[in-house]
């Protein structure tokens, strides 16, 4: 049994496609760390000061392809980073500090939006070669166009997606510093200490951005920054002026022994009314997309229920 000369076609490129998409995710995923290089991460210290030999980097190259992250693999991944590093670096520019909250990073970002373009634009250009073939399409110019459109509107569904992404996690991370500050000021009105009510807001919110602000402030300790360093950073790196504000009162009410339990209750109703207003902006940004739709069906019921009246009204007076 032979299959028809187009079906044949159209399997050879479905195929070609499939290949060509696993071959770039498989080329352009990011290459695992090695223990050494996790090792040294982990304890910077144990290796400071010290320089690598010409032996050890003599040792290093004669090591096997396996041993040495070489190999057909490794060359994969290196054409994948060269083509990958000028979108990452687009990718950083435009979502800075979004990316850490949306838990992604720009070199991921910028694999899927090359993965993306690459594959639609051979799917475009596949789909085009198997009906010119056929003798559906025409041959054309215009089809290049075509494809390189395909190649830019995926790129752009991934850009626009991660987009989404960036600032619904901001928005998140907004909710949680104001609920953040609420539950200190919660804490401070039991005659806690600061530190004591900054522990007990932190151990009741439950969000995915209450554990990176758990896990930014309580390892400030470890690292010697104060605590009120330490919630500045996170307010300055997330562009968050209440967080920042919330700092400066811990630091006056350690420098100056002032209480700061007013100030920091006044700050929680200012972040409350803010979320508030932003959520009423929401809700009327979201009646406002509806309100198109919602005409456009009742113009169109008006029009299907009308329009056999009108007709014999006409077809009367006509007549």
């Amino acid at each position: 049994m032979t299959l028809a000369p187009h079906l044949t076609l159209a399997v050879t490129a479905s195929t070609l496609v499939a290949s060509a998409v696993v071959a770039l995710v498989i080329g352009l995923r990011p290459r695992r760390r090695t223990i050494a290089e996790v090792r040294s991460i982990l304890q910077p210290s144990s290796h400071h000061g010290v320089v690598p030999s010409a032996s050890h980097h003599r040792r290093a190259d004669l090591l096997p392809p396996s041993a040495g992250g070489t190999g057909a693999r490794a060359r994969a991944a290196e054409v994948g980073g060269r083509v990958t590093r000028p979108v990452a670096a687009a990718v950083e520019r435009a979502f800075g500090d979004g990316l850490h909250l949306a838990r992604t990073t720009a070199h991921d970002v910028a694999t899927r939006v090359v993965v993306a373009a690459i594959a639609l634009a051979f799917v475009a250009l596949c789909g085009i070669g198997t009906l010119m073939s056929t003798g559906a399409l025409p041959a054309s110019p215009l089809w290049a166009v075509a494809v390189l459109a395909a190649g830019a509107a995926g790129a752009m569904v991934m850009i626009g997606d991660v987009r989404t992404k960036v600032r619904d996690a901001r928005r998140a991370f907004r909710r949680a510093s104001t609920d953040f500050v609420q539950l200190v000021a919660v804490g401070l009105t039991t005659d806690q200490s600061v530190e004591a009510a900054v522990a007990f807001a932190l151990d009741v919110g439950e969000s995915d951005m209450f554990g990176l602000l758990r896990d930014e402030i309580e390892r400030a300790p470890v690292r010697g920054v104060p605590l009120w360093e330490a919630i500045d950073r996170i307010g300055r790196t997330h562009q968050q002026r209440e967080l920042c504000e919330f700092a400066g009162s811990i630091e006056r009410q350690g420098t100056q022994g002032v209480s700061i339990t007013e100030t920091v209750h006044s700050l929680a109703t200012a972040m409350r009314a803010k979320g508030l207003d932003e959520l009423e902006r929401d809700a009327d940004r979201a009646n406002a997309n509806l309100s198109g739709p919602t005409i456009g069906f009742v113009v169109a019921t008006v029009v299907f229920l009308a329009y056999p009246l009108a007709v014999r009204i006409g077809e009367a007076f006509g007549g």
